[in-house]
């Protein structure tokens, strides 16, 4: 996933309580209406706890997390 798709993403994210687990993020995201597409992007995340949205765009743009 592209850098700018995943700032979109962790806007998209913004109203989600953090700490969050992979099945919430992708549940948030398609109840927000995200397009199938991304939504296949975050189910690939890894199985983990997220600390916010920043870290899941970092992640989803490949970035390892600090």
């Amino acid at each position: 996933m592209n850098t700018e798709m995943a700032a979109m993403i962790r806007d998209i994210l913004h109203e989600l309580r953090f700490p969050a687990e992979k099945w919430q993020i992708v549940t948030y995201a398609d109840d927000y209406g995200l397009d199938a597409a991304s939504c296949e992007e975050l189910w690939a995340l890894p199985l983990r706890h997220y600390r916010d949205p920043a870290e899941v765009a970092n992640v989803l743009a490949g970035h390892r997390p600090e």
